[in-house]
């Protein structure tokens, strides 16, 4: 009898982590939408300065490129590391066969 107890309890902390995890995986989503669009204005923005700034005839600052990379290198590398994380969190509520 305590065996199936065991597996139903067993049951029950699986569905709740299940559960768990799926509500997790909604907030990681969310996540990885706003910082695309971070990383989408950021860039946009210093795309735009840099353009702008070529098209006035001034010359463009060294500093404002160092800074393009720096930022979008910056939010990519959270971006990419975010979607690792996702992946493995939908792979892990996906029922084993």
């Amino acid at each position: 009898m305590s065996d199936v107890g065991d597996s139903q309890v067993g049951t029950l902390a699986e569905q709740l982590s299940l559960k768990r995890i799926e509500r997790s995986t909604t907030s990681i989503g969310w996540m990885i939408n706003m910082i695309i669009i971070v990383a989408g204005l950021i860039s946009l923005i210093v795309v735009g300065g840099v353009v702008f700034i070529a098209l006035s005839g001034n010359p463009i600052p060294e500093i404002l490129g160092n800074w393009g990379g720096i930022i979008l290198g910056f939010y990519f590398g959270q971006f990419i590391t975010l979607v690792k994380d996702y992946i493995t969190v939908v792979q892990m509520k996906q029922p084993s066969k």
